[in-house]
């Protein structure tokens, strides 16, 4: 949730529930504001629903507006956490 700094082609770490994945390279950054966000972004995410996405957000960050805005991240491992090349 919120305005994120990350850039197109930035390497990060992917980290989820404190285990560290891998690397990662980032192909497209997008801000979003909740109601412009579309099915394809709603599936992009892993859901079907925007009113899935809609409540496992809220579970994260509580209750927020139409007007709120969110960054979408899209990214392509490139490491795995073994460091490992390609995965």
């Amino acid at each position: 949730m919120g305005t994120k700094n990350y850039k197109k082609d930035e390497v990060v770490k992917i980290v989820a529930g404190g285990e560290y994945l891998g690397k990662a390279r980032i192909i497209e950054v997008r801000q979003i504001p909740w109601k412009e966000i579309n099915r394809r972004d709603v599936m992009m995410e892993g859901m079907k629903r925007k009113k899935d996405l809609e409540k496992e957000l809220k579970a994260i960050y509580g209750k927020f507006g139409k007007n709120k805005v969110f960054t979408q991240i899209v990214f392509e491992m490139i490491g795995d956490k073994n460091g490992g090349g390609e995965v």
